[in-house]
């Protein structure tokens, strides 16, 4: 039985091993012949050395994703399923037996295996012991059972820095947009990454490994604060974490947005910030879509337009909630918002003025609407007085007419008692 399953399991990896071969060797040969003929970069490269120029350059093997994936009639012969048919979903089983996606983090990790490898090589081994065969007496004495054969291990040779990260680093690479970023990758440090685990996959831009890489992890392994979004800035009360706010000033550069804010200015502006009504920053930070420039980038604008005074009585303890509600609706209309910090200050002042007075901080007036415009053919009513501006009309009695006016006389003598008929009139 235990020889049966041990062939079974032999089978099984065979299969396995057959099924990588397969997909090697058909990236060695077909989806070289097509990435040569339609990429101009691989055009003077011998076919036999497209393949490893290409795991060896992770910047051309992104621009190669990106022809298989804009481009796929090119390669409906190549990635076939079991039925013949092209493959279209990541989750197919092709023909060898693997999946698309499977295949796509075969090839990713391939490149980032290199990569990693020529980025930090591994220091020199040094050279090996030379061991000295055993004497007649050693060998005669180990026959006789008077001594034990002496067994020494392998000798392996130590792993490189580049295979330590790549090892730490396998699980997840995964995805063809991962290609670009291996450059990247390479500058972080084996045990960053084996604190983030699968959280590396939200790190989708070079910008954001590089701070990582520079700034590395918290102690509680915690993200750099420009890594990640607004919440962030608040503490566990829910106020504005002051220190945080300062850090997200500093390192994003708003200095250059906002020079009249020197260091003096600045903590002044901070402390302010730091004690806003909590439920103004529940209706705000959500309507920015908790984006760590646009919300830093608004709160500054805000303090620097409104001054002290204007910023308290705009979003301080007694605002008025139903203002800055309808600020937070109206910044839900302006996405998407500018990219530029001097752009969200704009828009930052364009969108307060649509509910906050920008000069008080009290709440902005409503608007008068226009007369309406006259039509040709159509009776315009623009010289027919609304009913808030017109007086209310009088009661009935009280209204003033020229009949009464000549009959005066006569409502007099009819007011005038009447005397009394005597018995014999009657």
């Amino acid at each position: 039985m235990t020889a049966s399953i041990n062939t079974r399991k032999g089978s099984a990896a065979q299969q396995q091993d057959d099924g990588l071969d397969a997909v090697r060797n058909t990236l060695r040969t077909q989806v070289s012949d097509i990435l040569r003929i339609n990429i101009g970069q691989l055009s003077a490269v011998p076919q036999h050395e497209v393949y490893d120029h290409v795991l060896n350059t992770p910047g051309l093997l992104h621009e190669c994703f990106q022809v298989f994936r804009s481009q796929p009639d090119l390669f409906r012969k190549v990635v076939l399923r079991k039925d013949k048919r092209p493959a279209t979903e990541g989750g197919e089983e092709l023909w060898c037996g693997r999946t698309l996606d499977h295949v796509v983090a075969l090839v990713v990790r391939a490149s980032a295996k290199r990569y990693f490898r020529d980025a930090m090589p591994a220091p020199e081994a040094p050279p090996p012991v030379a061991v000295q065969a055993p004497s007649l007496l050693h060998k005669t004495a180990i026959k006789l059972g008077i001594k034990k054969p002496i067994h020494r291990a392998p000798y392996v040779a130590a792993k490189g820095p580049g295979d330590k990260l790549y090892e730490v680093f396998r699980d997840n690479l995964r995805y063809e947009w991962q290609a670009q970023l291996i450059p990247s990758y390479s500058a972080l440090h084996p045990s960053t990454v084996r604190v983030l685990g699968p959280r590396i996959l939200k790190l989708r831009e070079s910008a954001q490994i590089d701070i990582l890489a520079a700034e590395g992890l918290g102690p509680d392994g915690r993200l750099p604060l420009l890594l990640e979004d607004a919440r962030r800035l608040r503490a566990v009360d829910g106020s504005i974490d002051s220190n945080a706010l300062m850090e997200a000033f500093t390192k994003q550069g708003l200095e250059a947005v906002f020079p009249e804010l020197d260091e003096v200015a600045l903590r002044k502006a901070v402390s302010q910030i730091a004690v806003m009504e909590t439920k103004t920053v529940d209706m705000i930070f959500p309507a920015l879509e908790f984006a760590l420039k646009p919300v830093t980038v608004f709160l500054f604008a805000a303090y620097t337009k409104l001054e002290m005074k204007g910023f308290r009585q705009a979003f301080g303890p007694h605002c008025a909630l139903w203002a800055v509600q309808k600020l937070g609706k109206h910044l839900e209309t302006q996405r998407p918002w500018p990219r530029s910090m001097p752009g969200m200050k704009a828009a930052s002042l364009a969108a307060m003025a649509h509910a906050i007075d920008l000069d008080s901080g009290m709440p902005a007036s409503a608007t008068v609407r226009p007369p309406p415009k006259s039509v040709t053919g159509v009776p315009s009513n623009a010289a027919v007085p609304s009913m808030a501006s017109a007086p209310p009309p009088l009661p009935p009695s009280l209204k003033p007419s020229g009949t009464a006016a000549n009959n005066s006389g006569l409502e007099r003598a009819s007011r005038r008692a009447k005397p009394l008929s005597s018995a014999g009139a009657r």
